[in-house]
């Protein structure tokens, strides 16, 4: 029976973009949790395609493609198939090595048919992708970064300390929503949402924008220490982090805490 499950009369707020949340929702529902969906972030297109068309058609130029998110991969792989199909298919094989932030990412990848994606072996961010590249010599070595409007910088800046040459494109925008669902705001601030889940540092910006010191009457879940830390230093720290930064292990962290 559902009352039996560790999330039952344990109300969810996922804050991902809505087409986000699917595998999230599920998996806070087979424990029990009743899920309800308040995006504090938007995935827009970019403003110009044309540093990212540019890179498409010249993919064959470099020896490392880095994808720090799905939704970057989705990003570009649609486009690469709507301004050249046949060129990125032939000229993807010509590159040695595609590096994906974390499992999720390379899932996204293997839907597109790439094959050969390495990972981090442990944190699933900048610092594990510097860790697992740095393990070969980058001097020289062409690395595309293929990301969003937003983000740090640490990953470009440690691989060009390395020697290596990075060129970066934003294939995609991360736009703040600003203004809550009535109904949500409401729940927020009468406490009856029991947990937040914050899969981002920017997520995690635009909710304290969006919600104040209303989510002081919920506990937020963060997906990862560097979440976290933006959370601490916004003077909301969560309640519970993640293992690793991966959906399951955002889920368990709340199932292991109640």
């Amino acid at each position: 029976m559902t009352n039996n499950l560790p999330l039952s009369n344990q109300n969810v707020l996922l804050t991902r973009p809505v087409h986000q949340c699917d595998e999230l929702k599920r998996l806070f529902e087979e424990y029990g949790a009743t899920v309800f969906l308040n995006p504090t972030i938007e995935i827009l297109p970019p403003s110009d395609w044309q540093a990212v068309d540019e890179a498409i058609k010249s993919i064959s130029g470099y020896d490392i493609l880095v994808f720090a998110s799905s939704n970057g991969v989705r990003s570009f792989f649609e486009r690469a198939k709507s301004i050249c199909t046949a060129f990125f298919e032939n000229s993807t094989q010509y590159i040695p090595q595609i590096v994906a932030t974390g499992p999720g990412t390379a899932e996204t990848l293997a839907g597109y048919g790439v094959m050969n994606i390495t990972i981090p072996s442990g944190g699933y961010d900048a610092e594990g992708l510097i860790a697992i590249l740095s393990q070969n010599s980058m001097a020289g070595k062409r690395v595309l970064l293929v990301r969003g409007n937003r983000g740090r910088t640490l990953l470009p800046d440690e691989l060009a300390r390395l020697g290596a040459i990075v060129e970066q494109v934003s294939v995609y925008q991360n736009v703040d929503v600003t203004t809550p669902a009535p109904e949500i705001a409401s729940f927020i601030q009468c406490g009856k949402i029991h947990w937040v889940t914050v899969t981002s540092s920017a997520i995690g910006r635009s909710l304290i924008r969006m919600f104040g010191n209303d989510l002081r009457r919920t506990k937020l879940a963060s997906i990862s220490p560097i979440t976290s830390q933006t959370l601490t230093e916004c003077g909301f720290p969560p309640a519970v982090e993640a293992d690793e930064a991966t959906l399951p292990a955002l889920v368990h962290s709340v199932v292991k805490s109640v």
